[in-house]
């Protein structure tokens, strides 16, 4: 072999190598709930050390999105990456933009794993040892964005889910606190619920898309504050879009899979069959507070849809369905809803289209 064509072999092999190290690089594990230990104190069971205590005992939660990442939040999109736990887009979705300066109000997961949850809340958990619980814990990420409490209709939250699966996994901490008893090292076991419902959890107007090959267990999706000072007419809606392709959604689990016996993909620890009436994949349900109508639509196209559908819809707040008299004659007049009927009415539109 001449010279030439050996460099260009060695030169060819290392480019493959290196594009080999550079895969395994971006392919990265996450866990969002550790537990820091103290290895000499012993955790107060009943009154956790805060997050960051120096030489202290807590369950730590890093799994926030955000597009500004400098507090070490995970940025707005996700690829080839494994996820232990639950992904919060509370912070994303509740910091009102106009969506420029690459500040959209989006999530992008590809070619991923994530063995846990998406929420839209605040995360949080209770902290558990011998059978019982003893302390429930909330978590907010010092420094992020300041909260805007006022809804924005059409501020809508857009994940996209592609070649990728959320399991509904991981739905608790386990872990061992260690500490020292004189010289003698001891430990008890614990473990840090964090099951606060399906693989998609939202509560704010979202645009879900799911696609090639995708398996999300369990969507749920309820109306969160509609208050806005501002709007006095009847031109607003809370809107959900679904469009599911090639892929499939299941029912997945609002309790800890290993003890209730109920778990992602079905009601069984591992991935099931649809196994009867009440095991739901897809979750809707308005809020009997707000004023405006919750409108659902959720397009299935050549997908499975393995569960029950679940629909919890209430009259709006000032709606008055059996009418009352607003001026005095003795003769209801009004319902107190809109003037387009059509406002007062919570809708879901389903369609399978080849699945």
């Amino acid at each position: 072999m001449h010279s030439w064509k050996k460099k260009l072999v060695v030169s060819q092999l290392a480019l493959a190598c290196t594009l080999a190290i550079t895969s395994q690089a971006n392919a990265t594990t996450y866990d969002t709930w550790t537990y820091y230990d103290n290895p000499t104190t012993a955790l107060d069971w009943t009154n956790m050390d805060n997050p960051g205590t120096v030489d202290g005992n807590y369950v730590n939660y890093s799994g926030f999105v955000y597009y500004n990442n400098t507090n070490g939040d995970f940025d707005q999109s996700f690829n080839g990456d494994t996820v232990n736990g639950t992904i919060s887009t509370y912070y994303l979705n509740h910091d009102y933009t106009d969506g420029t300066n690459g500040n959209a109000n989006q999530l992008d997961i590809a070619n991923s794993v994530i063995h846990g949850s998406i929420t839209s809340i605040l995360p949080g958990g209770y902290l558990a040892h011998n059978g019982a619980y003893d302390m429930g814990y909330g978590y907010r990420q010092p420094g992020d964005a300041v909260i805007d409490t006022t809804w924005h209709d059409g501020d809508v939250f857009t994940l996209n889910i592609a070649n990728s699966t959320i399991d509904d996994d991981y739905e608790a901490l386990y872990f061992t606190d260690y500490y020292k008893d004189g010289d003698v090292t001891k430990s008890t076991n614990g473990l840090f619920d964090v099951s606060e419902g399906v693989a998609v959890n939202l509560d704010v107007e979202s645009n879900i898309n799911i696609s090639n090959n995708s398996r999300v267990a369990g969507i749920a999706l309820s109306q969160g504050n509609t208050y806005n000072e501002a709007y006095t007419t009847e031109s607003h809606t809370w809107d959900n879009n679904i469009n599911v392709s090639n892929s499939t959604v299941t029912s997945g689990s609002n309790t800890i899979l290993e003890s209730s016996g109920y778990g992602h993909f079905g009601n069984s620890d591992e991935p099931s069959d649809y196994t009867g009436p009440g095991d739901v994949a897809l979750s809707f349900q308005d809020s009997s507070s707000s004023d405006y109508a919750m409108k659902n639509n959720a397009y299935f196209s050549n997908s499975t849809l393995m569960g029950d559908v679940a629909f919890t819809s209430t009259w709006n707040a000032n709606f008055d369905p059996i009418g009352h008299d607003s001026n005095g004659d003795n003769v209801p007049d009004t319902n107190g809803g809109w003037a387009d009927d059509g406002l007062n009415v919570d809708e879901l539109n389903l369609t399978l289209d080849n699945g």
